[in-house]
């Protein structure tokens, strides 16, 4: 009897050891073969904001995306605010939620007060910004030991934030290395058709 409790009690605590570390694993956003998972953060990320997402834009509505900034410098130099970018609309996307592209430094700017666009003056601001109601706006900031990733939905009329959410993962030599601007300055641009 106490041999059946027993193998009873080592059998749960098997699974309860293998069970553990998936739960956890779960919000580190790495790979099986120690890479970045960013597209499972940005879809969480996706995830967490789609009921106000959904509430607020209508289906043939555009939402306007531009490339993800470093919360430090407010500018994007480095190859990983493209890539959340581009990962970011992607998660839109199979959401079916419209996206149009728009550069940052002409369009918006992100400074000290929070989410601007550039212009008052109609005339200088790009025809496709005017047009829409909504953007989401990605930001990140890099700590000593993490990557912190934030995703706003605002209202590009009023400035009201809608929606916010925000992942972060371990810093790593791959975010380093996508973060770091070359010595020489190379400014990395979507490709805009």
């Amino acid at each position: 009897m106490k041999s059946k409790i027993l193998k009873k009690g080592m059998l749960k605590l098997l699974l309860i050891s293998l069970l553990l570390p998936l739960v956890f694993t779960s919000c580190v956003y790495k790979d099986i073969d120690g890479a970045n998972n960013f597209q499972a953060m940005l879809r969480a990320l996706v995830e967490k904001s789609y009921a106000k997402f959904d509430k607020n834009i209508f289906k043939d509505e555009t939402v306007l995306v531009s490339d993800f900034v470093n919360l430090d410098r407010l500018q994007n130099h480095s190859k990983l605010g493209f890539l959340l970018s581009d990962t970011l609309k992607n998660s839109l996307l199979s959401k079916d939620i419209l996206v149009r592209e728009v550069e940052l430094s002409n369009d918006f700017r992100i400074g000290k007060h929070g989410f601007n666009v550039l212009s008052r003056n109609a005339n200088k601001i790009n025809n496709q910004v005017i047009d829409e109601n909504f953007a989401v706006v990605g930001t990140y900031s890099i700590t000593t030991k993490r990557l912190i990733v934030f995703i706003k939905l605002i209202n590009i009329r009023t400035g009201t934030i809608v929606s916010s959410s925000t992942a972060s993962t371990l810093i790593d030599e791959e975010i380093l290395d996508l973060e770091r601007t070359p010595d020489v300055r190379t400014t990395y641009a979507p490709l805009v058709l």
